[in-house]
């Protein structure tokens, strides 16, 4: 929806610069008395402007400031994405979330704009009804009018079969001067047309750019039907008219309906003017205002786009290595040139070889950094574009994430110094692998996408040692200067932390008394930043209470079988996970479950909703952890981890 929002977004400000510069040139050539027939179709192309996502392609040169290439970047997919949202990827073995658990901000400005147009649409065919109710007395003239007592004004009424109605006082010569006026509007589709540009207008009408060619094209309109009808009149004959039109705006306000052409009150002063002063162009001063007009037209229709950064670069020429490996099937084929990266070796940095770049990027937006808080680089790229294992690997998960959307997470396995290195691969359109599967490097496990919660079209690409997280431009082969050295200091630094938080990361059955068996990574029940309090065990308290906001998502923090799903006074609602080997968790408070006693969950899957039900203060998750009965302390644990 996000993608869909911001499309739509970039498609009205286009059809805003456009009116904008439609309005500049049409006040340059009213001064060179441009006939008002040629500004209407200016106008015509700012409204297909606003409903057109594609146009004329203009390549422009990249700018050389890399903030302002990765906005432009931006812009171009945002203009390439369909207004239409995608259907949704299926997650791998997760359970389906409720339709309000997917509401976003996004959803909401959708639904305000939907109110808008529905809103303003209503309003119209409302005032179209009853113009028509009014005049339904009229009676048909000898000169094929409809007038009457009910007829207080000159105007147009119809979409398919438009009728003229005029007052019966007007009579003489300024009766046929209007009646001319009108029958051209009928000529040239008025009645039709300027019920297209309301429409487009309604689907805009968050945009006073939008409002702004409405009136002009207006105002165009009726002065091209204007000088219609005094086209070869004597100046006396242009006064009559002209009285005609200020004998009709001092009788009150006139009738405004979308399809109806009637004379304008406000603008009557501006057409009394235009028409004491208009005059036929020559044939060089027509020509040069139809070149002009032309001209803008096309610039109206005209979509800027970038040249893009880089030529895709050469895939490496294949090696020995990677002639003798078997790829496993998937969706599409592995590269045959992309090379089998080995792991790298903190130990030995100048000699220690590089994971495979997971996707062919057009630029990285954002490197990892602690300092922000951004946990991993972010590659943008095409949406659909291939996303290739960095190594050899099994698959540790292959689903969907409220912040990561879809993503997958591969284990590569220990390295020379007994470091475990694991890679994540976030915000896919689609995942092509399944958990347990064996890939490697370079086989594709899916595709690049907006899913979850990210600003455009990338592969969010994350990296762990032992748990750590590191970045992964000192370990993956980046392109130029994305790359950075990694030197023997920064591998030392790594390699302390990494040795130093792996007791604490991860918790497997070696761990003695303390041991969760058969899990060797936890994630969080709810979603970070959490605040973590109350694990005291020794005076009541076995659990650890996550604040967070009520309705926020509650997830499994590894696989397991519901054994209960129920309601108690003092827990409220609340779910209880047996993970084997003596391990169960619970999730108290709840505000409503998700699950069943019996049913199998995977990790991350949502079990339910935060709340404050029980014996509770506030809105907040109450999670336990028991190993063999006895109570188990998580907070040392990767549970405070992402």
């Amino acid at each position: 929806m996000r993608s869909t929002v911001l499309a739509f977004l970039l498609l009205s400000a286009r059809g805003g610069v456009a009116a904008l510069a439609a309005w500049l040139v049409c006040r340059a050539l009213r001064r060179a008395h441009a006939p008002s027939r040629l500004l209407c179709w200016l106008w015509l192309a700012v409204g297909l402007r606003f409903v057109l996502p594609w146009g004329i392609p203009l390549k422009l040169p990249r700018p050389e400031s890399a903030p302002l290439a990765a906005a432009a970047d931006t812009v171009q997919e945002l203009g390439e994405l369909p207004l239409l949202p995608p259907a949704p990827a299926a997650a791998a073995a997760a359970a389906p979330l409720p339709w309000y658990a997917r509401l976003t901000p996004w959803h909401a400005l959708a639904a305000v704009w939907l109110v808008g147009v529905l809103v303003l649409a209503v309003r119209g065919g409302i005032g179209y009804l009853k113009l028509k109710r009014c005049v339904a007395l009229a009676c048909k003239t000898p000169d094929g009018c409809y007038g009457g007592a009910c007829v207080p004004t000159p105007f147009t009424l119809g979409f398919v079969r438009p009728r003229v109605y005029l007052p019966d006082s007007l009579q003489g010569p300024a009766r046929q001067a209007v009646l001319l006026h009108e029958r051209t509007h009928i000529r040239r589709r008025d009645p039709l047309v300027k019920p297209l540009f309301y429409a487009v207008v309604c689907l805009h009408w968050f945009n006073p750019l939008a409002w702004l060619a409405l009136c002009a094209f207006e105002h165009d309109m009726e002065a091209a039907c204007d000088e219609a009808a005094v086209q070869g009149c004597t100046l006396a004959e242009r006064s009559t008219y002209c009285e005609s039109l200020l004998h009709f705006a001092m009788q009150g306000r006139p009738i405004r309906t979308p399809g109806s052409l009637a004379f304008g009150q406000g603008s009557v002063k501006e057409r009394i003017v235009h028409l004491l002063h208009y005059r036929r162009l020559g044939a060089g001063a027509l020509a040069l205002c139809a070149v002009a007009v032309g001209v803008s037209v096309t610039a109206c229709m005209v979509r800027p786009q970038v040249e893009a950064s880089h030529a895709a670069p050469e895939p490496p020429a294949a090696t020995a290595e990677t002639a003798a490996l078997t790829p496993t099937p998937a969706p599409t084929e592995t590269p045959a040139a992309m090379p089998a990266a080995t792991l790298p070796t903190l130990s030995d940095a100048a000699n220690s070889p590089r994971f495979v770049c997971p996707v062919q990027y057009k630029y990285i937006s954002r490197f990892m950094s602690k300092d922000s808080g951004h946990r991993g680089d972010d590659l943008h790229a095409a949406e659909g574009t291939e996303i290739y294992a960095a190594a050899d690997g099994v698959v540790l998960a292959a689903q969907e994430h409220y912040s990561w959307g879809n993503f997958v997470e591969i284990d590569h396995g220990t390295d020379a110094d007994g470091l475990r290195w694991v890679t994540l691969y976030a915000h896919m359109k689609s995942c092509a692998v399944q958990v347990g599967q064996t890939v490697t490097a370079g086989q594709v496990i899916g595709y690049v996408g907006h899913t979850g919660y990210t600003t455009g079209n990338a592969c969010h690409f994350e990296m762990h040692v032992n748990g750590t997280l590191v970045e992964p431009r000192y370990f993956t082969a980046y392109d130029g200067s994305d790359a950075a050295e990694l030197t023997q200091e920064k591998a030392d630094e790594i390699l302390a932390e990494a040795v130093r938080n792996a007791s604490s990361d991860q918790v497997t059955a070696a761990d003695g008394a303390a041991a969760l068996s058969g899990v060797e990574l936890f994630t969080l029940p709810v979603a970070p930043p959490p605040q973590v309090s109350g694990y005291d065990p020794e005076n009541g308290h076995p659990g650890i209470d996550f604040a967070a906001e009520e309705g926020a998502e509650v997830y499994a923090v590894a696989d397991g079988i519901v054994t209960t799903a129920d309601y108690d006074a003092e827990k409220g609602n609340y779910v209880v996970l047996d993970h084997g080997g003596g391990l169960e968790t619970e999730y108290q408070h709840l505000k409503s479950s998700l699950v069943s006693a019996g049913q199998s969950v995977v990790q991350c899957q949502v079990l339910g909703y935060v709340g404050s039900t029980g014996n509770s203060t506030g809105p907040h998750l109450h999670f336990e952890a028991r190993q063999d009965s006895a109570p188990a302390d998580l907070t040392g644990t990767a549970l405070l981890a992402e």
